[in-house]
């Protein structure tokens, strides 16, 4: 990203005196936020997020800003954040920006799910959702769907749905996951319809909040359950979308959320 214009949030001017019933003259408004984004920063324009001005003496924009002192009319200043891996903008910017550090993209150990083959035949590591594998049509039922995951505490099972092009949807589970948290398998045999079909996976645990030490982590949970005690915490993996969490509390509430805003607090789970 190059800044060459000017980029502006200006706080809007306060109303006059003048006009009858017009009262008291208003105050100026608060400057607005600017925030910009990109890999890299260069540029010398200008970026203000300053405050509004008022009309005194029929004069307009006067006592622009305000500084916090009681005489002062005008608005408060904005706010300007630049984030990037490189920032060289060099412009004058009112008030002066914060600098940001552009973070992960992808969050590091959040668990995950694939079907890793279907009737030994290979799925693509990026399934794009339709023909990823084709079948022969010697293939005999039942078929054998293998899945592999990672994060996700073994001997929880995965729950398989079957949607067919035409014909009824249906459903299976799986044993228990084996291997470790960090590659875990499963497998799961099932009656595959004629012609096209969609599978879709799941696979949910729960992590008892009672047997998390970090009570600052704890704190942080509960924070996200709107200060409520949080006794379990459910995760949901799915092949597409992400995790999603549920916050269960003490008194029966429950809480989603990505499971995202947890890794944001320090949960690994």
């Amino acid at each position: 990203m190059k800044i060459t214009g000017s980029v502006t949030a200006i706080g809007g001017d306060g109303g006059g005196l003048a006009g009858t019933g017009a009262g008291g003259r208003g105050a100026g408004g608060s400057g607005g936020a600017i925030r910009l984004l990109a890999s890299n920063v260069t540029g010398n324009g200008t970026l203000y997020a300053v405050g509004g001005c008022i009309n005194s003496g029929g004069n307009r924009r006067q006592y622009c800003g305000s500084d916090g002192s009681y005489n002062q009319y005008g608005g408060s200043i904005g706010r300007i954040r630049i984030e990037g891996d490189a920032i060289s903008y060099a412009g004058t910017n009112s008030p002066t920006y914060v600098r940001g550090d552009v973070g992960p993209v992808f969050i590091a150990g959040a668990p995950t799910l694939r079907i890793a083959s279907v009737a030994g035949h290979a799925v693509p590591a990026v399934p794009t959702g339709s023909n990823d594998v084709t079948l022969p049509a010697t293939t005999t039922d039942p078929v054998s769907i293998t899945f592999e995951t990672t994060n996700v505490p073994v001997g929880n099972t995965v729950q398989l749905r079957v949607v067919p092009a035409y014909g009824t949807t249906s459903e299976a589970i799986s044993p228990a996951i084996t291997g470790s948290t960090a590659a875990g398998t499963a497998a799961v045999s099932i009656v595959l319809p004629q012609g096209p079909s969609t599978l879709q996976a799941t696979t949910t645990y729960t992590v008892i909040v009672a047997s998390i030490e970090d009570r600052k982590l704890i704190e942080k949970l509960s924070r996200l359950a709107q200060n409520g005690r949080v006794e379990k915490v459910e995760v949901t993996v799915a092949l597409q979308g992400g995790a999603r969490a549920r916050l269960i509390t003490d008194s029966g509430k429950a809480f989603e959320m990505p499971y995202e805003a947890l890794s944001a607090v320090g949960f690994r789970g």
